[in-house]
């Protein structure tokens, strides 16, 4: 799950780049909403595929109006597991609450409408989830991004790896990551992206490990990455990339680990085509 505080990153060309805003505008555009009208978006998706998947939408949008213009859009009027809900091809779209819009699957809207029902359903009863709430900041950011792992998964080798490589091609953090997805035996994953100060962007990681002996092993690796004096840095964004890892802080907390960094824009964000030259 991922999300975002679209209000704050709306004009800010980086973040925007880092979640795909163009493309979320886009979405925006086909539901009839002003993308200026929505103050958070949270995106979530099951790791077994596309089945569960979804967009849940707050901000200061007229549902009804949404309503209405789905409706003159072709859209059709339908009851899921007793709440209305508009329906075009495989396509779904509900208003759980006052203000808040979900776009998505039919079995999103189900897993949507479940949760807020039973507050047990949630996303944030799991206890992946408060482990990893606990070890984070409280401070609030503008992009957030949690991945948690079940344990059917964990315990088949080949589609661990594949989950963890997933979650980690969302996190450009160089050594950090690659070390992670070696030792392929994390439970869950968060990762925070707050806005720029000159340029530098303050990220937050934080992996819950399968125990706490891996926790012990991967943060010992980490502080002697941190000791590492000389790297081959072959451009500006290796160079900025090791200054980040060098300044990192490290804290463990039992198979917890929290890692701060701050990040170069020139590092995290890789060259737009615009910026290059290149054309599609």
């Amino acid at each position: 799950m991922m999300t975002i505080e679209w209000s704050s990153i709306r004009n800010d060309n980086e973040l925007r780049r880092a979640v795909d805003g163009d493309q979320f505008e886009r979405i925006l555009r086909g539901l009839g909403i002003g993308s200026e009208s929505v103050n958070t978006a949270a995106v979530f998706s099951a790791l077994d595929g596309h089945a569960v998947s979804g967009l849940l939408l707050r901000g200061t949008f007229d549902t009804k109006q949404i309503a209405g213009g789905l409706k003159d859009a072709g859209w059709s009027a339908e009851l899921l597991d007793g709440h209305k809900v508009y329906v075009k091809a495989a396509d779904y779209v509900a208003m759980p609450a006052t203000r808040t819009v979900f776009a998505g699957t039919r079995e999103g809207a189900l897993t949507v409408f479940r949760a807020a029902d039973n507050a047990k359903e949630s996303f944030v009863s799991s206890d992946a989830y408060k482990k990893i709430n606990a070890a984070i900041s409280a401070n609030r950011t503008p992009v957030r991004a949690f991945l948690f792992i079940p344990q059917g998964i964990l315990d088949m080798a080949d589609a661990a790896l594949t989950a963890t490589s997933v979650a980690l091609s969302l996190f450009n953090l160089g050594g950090v990551g690659q070390l992670l997805q070696t030792v392929n035996v994390a439970r869950g994953f968060y990762f925070s992206l707050d806005k720029s100060t000159r340029s530098i962007y303050p990220v937050e990681l934080c992996v819950l490990m399968r125990d706490e002996e891996s926790a012990v092993f991967v943060s010992g690796s980490l502080n002697a990455l941190k000791t590492i004096s000389e790297l081959a840095a072959t451009d500006n964004r290796d160079r900025e990339s090791l200054r980040a890892i060098r300044q990192m802080r490290i804290v463990r907390t039992h198979e917890v680990l929290a890692v701060k960094m701050e990040i170069a824009g020139a590092a995290l964000f890789p060259p737009s085509k615009a910026n290059t030259g290149l054309n599609n």
